[in-house]
C-alpha cells in the first residue's frame, strides 16, 4: 500500500496521534497530581474506546468482503463488551486493577488476531505492535500506579 503524504490521510501519523491520550493520562498519573483518580479513569476510558475500535475494524473488513460467517463478527462485539465490563468495574467497584488487566488482555488478543488476519499488510502489523506496546504500558500504569 502506498501511503499518502498528506498529514490528515496518513494512517501511520494518525496511529501515532492516537497514542497521545494514553501518554497524557499516564504522565499525569506518574506525576501524581491532584487529579490522579480522574486521569486513571480517563486513561482507562480511552483504552476502552480504542479496544472497541480495534474490534470494529473487523466488521468493516467483513462487510467489505461480504463474509456472512466468521469468528471476526463475534470478535468485533467481544472487544466492546470487554471494554464495557471494564468500565462497569471501574464505576461500580472503584477498582482499576481488574479493568486494566482485562483491557491489556484485549489489546494482546487484538494484536494476535490482527497480525493473523492482516498478514499481508506489514506496515499495519508493524505499526500495531508499536502502538499496542504503548497502549498496554499506559493501560497498566493507569491501572496499577497512583
Amino acid at each position: 500500500m502506498r501511503l499518502k503524504s498528506n498529514f490528515i490521510f496518513n494512517p501511520i501519523i494518525l496511529g501515532w496521534l492516537g497514542v497521545i491520550p494514553f501518554v497524557f493520562s499516564s504522565c499525569l498519573v506518574i506525576i501524581n497530581n491532584q487529579y490522579v483518580y480522574e486521569m486513571k479513569i480517563i486513561g482507562l476510558l480511552y483504552a476502552s474506546i480504542i479496544l472497541s475500535f480495534l474490534g470494529a475494524v473487523h466488521w468493516g473488513f467483513l462487510l467489505k468482503y461480504e463474509k456472512s460467517e466468521s469468528f471476526l463478527w463475534f470478535w468485533g462485539i467481544f472487544t466492546s463488551l470487554l471494554a464495557w465490563i471494564s468500565l462497569i468495574i471501574i464505576v461500580v467497584f472503584k477498582n482499576f486493577y481488574i479493568p486494566s488487566l482485562f483491557l491489556t488482555l484485549g489489546f494482546v488478543a487484538a494484536l494476535f488476531i490482527d497480525r493473523k488476519i492482516f498478514l499481508k499488510s506489514t506496515w499495519y502489523s508493524n505499526l500495531r505492535v508499536k502502538l499496542t506496546i504503548i497502549a498496554i504500558s499506559c493501560t497498566l500504569l493507569n491501572g496499577f500506579l497512583g
